[in-house]
């Protein structure tokens, strides 16, 4: 995943506007299978009570990623502060791999950012 090209998998970044592009890549998806991409509400640490809240906003086959030369492009809403991340299913609907979310927050997190995850 890189969101606005600079903003790899892992990765913090603070920004005001209301819609980013994120960009899927994938190698190596099952035939039959497909790449789903999930957003949720940040939830920071510390909180009493976590929401659940994680809600699927893309779904792209293997066809569709070895069609596209390995990627995909699409905008994602970012007018509040949310994380996206990605999850490979296999042809029976198994998920089989996950990826690192990319956090996109509108402002800087209590306690700042940690050196190295900032985009």
């Amino acid at each position: 995943m890189l969101v606005d090209g600079s903003c790899p998998m892992g990765s913090v970044s603070v920004s005001g506007v209301g819609s980013r592009e994120l960009v899927v890549s994938g190698q190596g998806i099952p035939a039959g299978g497909s790449v789903q991409v999930l957003q949720g509400a940040v939830d920071y640490a510390g909180k009493a009570d976590p929401i659940a809240n994680t809600r699927l906003v893309g779904t792209y086959s293997a066809a569709e990623l070895s069609g596209g030369g390995g990627a995909v492009t699409q905008s994602i809403d970012t007018t509040k502060s949310s994380f996206v991340r990605t999850q490979v299913l296999g042809p029976f609907g198994a998920t089989v791999a996950v990826s690192n979310p990319v956090w996109l927050l509108q402002s800087p997190p209590p306690g700042g950012i940690p050196a190295g995850r900032a985009a």
